[in-house]
């Protein structure tokens, strides 16, 4: 079997040692198999055993694959070596080797160590429906509760954010922030130190942690209001009849940099509530082109300007602080009526003698903070290697941070594919780190280590350049936590020797369009626009594409290089999710008779048999 040739970069992520790395890895980039590459690599060159390394996976799936892979990669060693009895023992030491979910090494924690903090050793855990429905069964009570009471700061909260129609906004709101709080390490000291910060000293408001990130907004907004007309200002340098519009965007420049260079948040608040643009001059010798450009600036300048008057300058200094102090009161309540819950809620599951995964988590914390407890997983993990990092939480990052030796992780993910922090993933974790850790050039002793995979071994070349486009043009700091530079392009890392010279094609269906190829019948004749929600349109243009690749004969290549018309089985369509939209686009599809085939179930979506050449089906995931 021919060698796999690693990049550079790549055995360095395999080789490296001595202190934490972060590998940021792109799509495609053959991080899984440089992870199991690490793993044998320990196991062969270092004599390390397989159970002397923690391997953090994000599911279950995931940790039986790379238990499968490393299986796999022990037995094709020992069909060099048939006599090395330490390859041998790592077979028998697999079955127990700690590769698995953070809920999984968690779990183990607590059922090891339940009398470090008194907990029972016959806890089980609930289905998450026995959860929620107990969670709302203690809300009901707990709020019954303070009604028979009267209890004067819960009436208050009711009123705050209550209707005549009932009370489940405020239900929703501690349920909500309930949640929230389990994704950090220490719930209880959180939510106290959040609340006190609205706690506020006699300060200017732009000086509170508020202000400071309003009045920077206000700034920007002013600022950017004032390089657009002055970029309109410089491109009348050219037209000698434009003084009139000279004059006026100068002027307007002059008042808008007046309130941008106010110093403090009354300041501003005046400035802007009083600021009132020049109207706009008359000129019948500027061309309309021209005047039309300058107007349609000038105006989103003035909308952008009364979008922070409404929205951000609503109060002066003083005004802003009142009601930061009003809000400190409602949030304190807020406060109590949280942590008497979660009290409440951990005392029931105590009685029923379940668990959930929060718990799993926060009892291993408990466990491993306790002075000595963690040494001995500090002694017994060589190497801990997390995958998916960009998906971790606090809760996880500071378990796995007090079993490390502050130099034995191996971390492997990537920003732009993080898409959990609706569960609590916290992907600045991850791009601190990048941001942080150095290349191997550039460290210095006691520094960390980065290295980038980048290198894609899974498209061609003209479908990483038009990826690279898209993502350069959506992707910043504001929108995916990462500005999409050069640094973070896809890079051609895959050997395609055959030169179709194909194209990458980028689709964008304009739904105010009022006609579309996608709708003319076979005669070629335009039918009648129907009028469709997006997905049914986009599942209609996807049919006419297809339709169109097989009559055509667009041609693809062969395992060998050569060249054929394209076949049914060739096309697989992906989308978000199957469970709604693959019937869709099954029924389009086969309304133009071409044999299709989808099951949601298992998330497979393909083309059948194509009935003309009897082909055998075929699959895709």
């Amino acid at each position: 079997m021919e060698e796999v040739k690693w990049t550079k970069e790549q055995q360095l992520a395999i080789n490296e040692k001595g202190q934490n790395i972060l590998v940021a890895a792109a799509a495609g980039s053959g991080k899984t198999a440089v992870l199991v590459e690490r793993i044998i690599n320990k196991i062969i060159k270092e004599k390390i055993d397989i159970d002397k390394i923690l391997v953090v996976t994000f599911t279950k799936a995931a940790a039986s694959e790379m238990r499968g892979r490393i299986l796999d990669a022990i037995y094709k060693e020992i069909e060099k070596d048939a006599k090395n009895t330490h390859l041998q023992k790592q077979i028998t030491l697999l079955s127990k080797a700690s590769i698995c979910t953070i809920d999984s090494f968690c779990l183990d924690v607590v059922k090891n160590n339940f009398f470090e903090i008194g907990i029972s050793p016959n806890l089980k855990i609930a289905e998450s429906t026995e959860i929620e429905i107990l969670k709302q069964e203690i809300l009901e009570e707990l709020f019954e509760e303070k009604y028979e009471n009267e209890e004067k700061e819960f009436l208050d909260l009711i009123e705050t954010y209550t209707s005549y129609r009932g009370d489940e906004p405020l239900k929703d709101v501690i349920l909500e922030i309930y949640k929230f709080i389990q994704s950090t390490p220490f719930p209880e000291k959180w939510i106290k130190e959040k609340t006190e910060m609205f706690n506020l000293k006699e300060t200017s408001f732009e000086q509170t942690i508020w202000g400071k990130i309003l009045f920077e907004k206000v700034k920007n907004e002013l600022e950017d209001g004032i390089l657009k007309l002055q970029n309109e200002l410089n491109k009348l340098q050219y037209e000698p009849d434009a003084e009139k519009f000279v004059v006026t965007l100068s002027e307007d420049i002059r008042k808008i940099k007046g309130v941008y260079e106010k110093g403090t948040w009354n300041e501003v608040y005046i400035g802007i509530n009083s600021l009132a643009l020049d109207r706009f001059p008359v000129d019948k010798k500027v061309a309309d082109e021209i005047k039309n450009r300058i107007k349609q600036v000038r105006n989103k300048v003035k909308e952008d300007i009364k979008k922070i008057n409404q929205n951000i300058m609503l109060y002066n200094s003083e005004e802003a602080n009142d009601d930061i102090k009003e809000m400190y009161g409602i949030l304190s309540k807020i406060q109590n009526l949280v942590l008497e819950f979660s009290e409440k809620f951990t005392k029931a599951k105590q009685d029923r003698n379940i668990m959930d995964f929060n718990d799993i988590e926060h009892f291993a914390l408990q466990i491993l903070s306790k002075e000595g407890s963690a040494n001995k997983y500090k002694e017994k993990y060589e190497e801990i290697l997390i995958d998916e990092y960009q998906d971790s939480n606090l809760v996880q990052e500071y378990i796995l941070n007090t079993i490390s030796r502050q130099n034995n992780i191996f971390m492997v993910g990537d920003v732009k594919q993080s898409i959990y922090k609706f569960r609590g993933a916290r992907p600045e974790l991850f791009l601190g780190k990048y941001e942080s850790y150095k290349l191997k050039e550039k460290i210095e002793e006691g520094e960390h280590l980065k290295i980038q995979l980048f290198k894609n071994f899974r498209s061609r070349e003209n479908v990483l350049k038009l990826t690279n486009v898209v993502f350069n043009n959506i992707m910043s700091k504001e929108l995916g936590d990462i500005d999409y530079t050069e640094e973070e392009y896809l890079n051609l890392g895959a050997n395609y020797q055959n030169k179709d010279n194909l194209e990458a094609e980028l689709d964008i269906i304009d739904l105010k369009e009022q006609e579309e190829s996608i709708y003319k019948g076979e005669n070629e004749e335009k039918e009648e626009l129907e009028r469709v929600e997006d997905i049914l349109l986009e599942a209609k243009f996807v049919a006419r594409r297809i339709k169109e690749l097989i009559d055509n004969g667009y041609m693809v290549s062969n395992k060998d290089k050569t060249l054929r018309r394209v076949k049914y089985k060739d096309i697989a369509i992906l989308l978000r999710s199957t469970q709604s939209l693959a019937p869709i686009y099954e029924q389009e599809i086969s309304k133009l008779n071409i044999p299709v085939f989808c099951d949601t179930s298992v998330r497979i979506f393909g083309f059948c048999r194509n009935t003309s050449n009897n082909e055998p089906i075929k699959n895709y995931r």
